[in-house]
């Protein structure tokens, strides 16, 4: 048996203390640094930080100490703000730690680096073949959802006419107001929030990889960006939405291919149920149709702490299902983009629907 996998978490926010919180509970990872970006978080021990044990390991603002310190993987939870073009901060921080011989998995971008542009991708290709590392993108949704359950889903159709996946997010919870302004709360409708840059960079590149996973040719992507508009003052945990202001999500967007719409994505968050499309009811949860040949799907499914004690939150722990989410499957894959040939590693599953099974894409097949 191999010795623990020695693991850096990149950034404690949502989705990075999440990871940490799995990841010194899991005796086949060694945690060995911790990047944070608050000064207040400098020289304090996770565990004091987590509320629970010390567990040894201090975080720290210094990233070149942290580009020097010995690992086998980042775990890099860069806000989702953070610009992940070409020759951004993030990218650049991203290509040196893979020079430096540590693979890198993150929920916050480069799923599909290609869909950008070729330049894009062929420098973080360039970076982890210099450094014998990997670079994988993945989470609930963007990664999860479309590449691995989605991809899976269409395994019982030979033909594909539509795939259209409803998110429904209750965001009546969260208490972050900077998620919740982010969002476009209490926004004018002039304004744009940051939630729209993000979701087209994104749901676009999910949408793109999981076309590129089947075997699909993509035409382009499409949007559409609505809002939900509060009917009366309507009181958040972190402030008050005046009448008239932002209040809620609808986003779609879809894969065009052929000229048809293939594959939509609908991003449903909202705080008020009178705000939700006729048939839907309160609550996080997915929609999922396929429709195809000769067997289309439709299902629901729920992320919670518990099922059995229908539980949303696990006592003493108010991180949300959705970001526990995200964060495994960054650690799921951590066996995963240590042990690939060094590159970007794609999400692939083991069979799915494409339009010739000639051209099916597999790590697997080795031979012609």
């Amino acid at each position: 048996m191999r010795a623990p996998y020695k693991v850096i978490v990149w950034g404690p926010g949502i989705v990075g203390n999440a990871c940490l919180k799995e990841v010194i509970k899991k005796p086949e990872l060694e945690l060995v640094g911790v990047l944070a970006y608050s000064d207040s978080k400098n020289g304090m021990d996770v565990g004091d930080y987590l509320g629970v044990e010390p567990v040894g390991i201090k975080m720290t603002t210094d990233q070149e100490a942290m580009i020097a310190q010995e690992a086998d993987v980042v775990l890099f939870s860069v806000n989702m703000s953070a610009e992940l073009d070409l020759n951004s901060d993030a990218t650049n921080i991203a290509c040196r730690l893979l020079e430096s011989g540590k693979s890198l998995v993150t929920s916050a971008g480069w799923w599909y680096p290609a869909y950008h542009s070729q330049a894009l991708h062929d420098k973080l290709e360039a970076a982890c073949k210099k450094g014998g590392s990997c670079l994988h993108g993945t989470g609930v949704n963007p990664g999860w959802l479309y590449e691995r359950i989605i991809a899976t889903m269409t395994g019982a159709s030979t033909t594909i006419k539509h795939i259209h996946v409803q998110e429904l997010s209750d965001n009546s919870h969260i208490e972050s107001a900077d998620m919740m302004g982010g969002l476009g709360y209490g926004s004018d409708m002039s304004e744009t929030p940051w939630i729209e840059n993000v979701g087209d960079r994104g749901y676009s590149e999910t949408l793109a990889l999981t076309c590129h996973i089947m075997g699909v040719k993509l035409d382009h992507i499409e949007s559409e960006k609505r809002y939900f508009v509060a009917r009366e003052d309507y009181k958040l945990i972190p402030f008050t939405v005046e009448e008239g202001k932002r209040n809620g999500v609808n986003f779609l967007y879809h894969a065009i291919v052929d000229g048809k719409k293939f594959i939509t994505l609908e991003e449903i968050w909202y705080v008020d149920e009178r705000d939700l499309p006729d048939g839907l009811h309160r609550g996080d949860y997915y929609n999922i149709t396929i429709e195809g040949e000769p067997v289309s799907l439709r299902g629901q499914f729920q992320l919670m702490a518990s099922v059995e004690e229908n539980l949303e939150h696990r006592p003493g722990d108010n991180t949300l299902p959705a970001y526990y989410a995200t964060a495994v499957p960054m650690i799921q894959a951590i066996p995963l983009v240590c042990g690939a040939e060094p590159g970007i590693v794609l999400a692939y599953n083991f069979a799915n629907y494409t339009p010739d099974l000639r051209n099916f894409k597999s790590p697997l097949i080795v031979r012609k």
